[in-house]
């Protein structure tokens, strides 16, 4: 049902709106107070802001590009691009986000020698090559399984030398064992993070770490955190694996 949630939300606002002004008659009002009721729907329901934003501009930017006579191909293409790049946004509930430079400078501060990284959902790549300048010791693999987010973090990685260090691979990270690594690093959203502290429980190795960036682990207070002072990217939350020595 939850799965529903978003269609049912815009479906209730579209009629909502067809009661007021009719859209064969006048699209443009009926969808500019369409978005409005969905926006509204939004925050009586308490969803994120970009998921208000986004339910807000959903009918209104359909209408406009209605309007604007764009050819059906660039909608094609532009489904396949949201797909390539954010896929998960639909699928995981993770939208595509982008650690910041000083998140790899804290990590780079934080690891010890020679250890092996696993960046489950690494995005275009961005943190893992910050942090392989920073750190050439770590051992590291990114996962992702956004097939055009993979491609450009393995573009990235060519354009700055293949280090050797540094392996990105294309596929889900809920697949991989993550007995083998030191520390496990997601920068994720709520939704998948009492999923994440079961695996890392279930199958991180004793003594491993399990770093997240500003997203918590329902009910389970971090063993450190680690300021990051940003607007959104606030704190790297760390919990020692349960069975492993603090």
């Amino acid at each position: 049902m939850r799965r529903l949630r978003h269609p049912l939300l815009q479906l209730l606002a579209c009629v909502g709106a067809w009661v007021f002004i009719a859209p064969a008659l006048h699209l443009l009002p009926w969808a500019a107070l369409q978005g409005l009721l969905a926006g509204l729907c939004a925050v009586v329901l308490r969803l994120p802001g970009w998921q208000r934003l986004a339910h807000g501009l959903f009918v209104p930017a359909m209408a406009l590009a209605s309007q604007a006579g764009v050819a059906p191909g660039w909608y094609l293409a532009a489904l396949l691009l949201t797909l390539a790049l954010g896929r998960n946004a639909l699928v995981e509930r993770v939208p595509l986000y982008r650690s910041a430079a000083a998140v790899a400078e804290r990590l780079a501060e934080r690891l010890a020698g020679g250890a092996s990284l696993l960046e489950a959902g690494c995005g275009d790549g961005r943190l893992a090559l910050l942090l392989a300048l920073r750190r050439p010791d770590l051992n590291m693999r990114a996962l992702e399984n956004a097939v055009g987010s993979w491609l450009l973090a393995r573009w990235r990685w060519r354009r700055a030398g293949s280090p050797n260090r540094l392996a990105f691979a294309c596929r889900n990270f809920w697949s991989e064992d993550w007995g083998g690594y030191d520390a496990i690093y997601v920068f994720l959203s709520p939704e998948p993070m009492p999923r994440v502290w079961s695996k890392f429980v279930a199958e991180g190795r004793p003594g491993s770490l399990l770093i997240s960036n500003t997203f918590s682990v329902p009910g389970i207070e971090p063993d450190e955190c680690i300021p990051l002072d940003g607007p959104l990217q606030k704190e790297l939350l760390i919990w020692h694996h349960p069975n492993g020595p603090r």
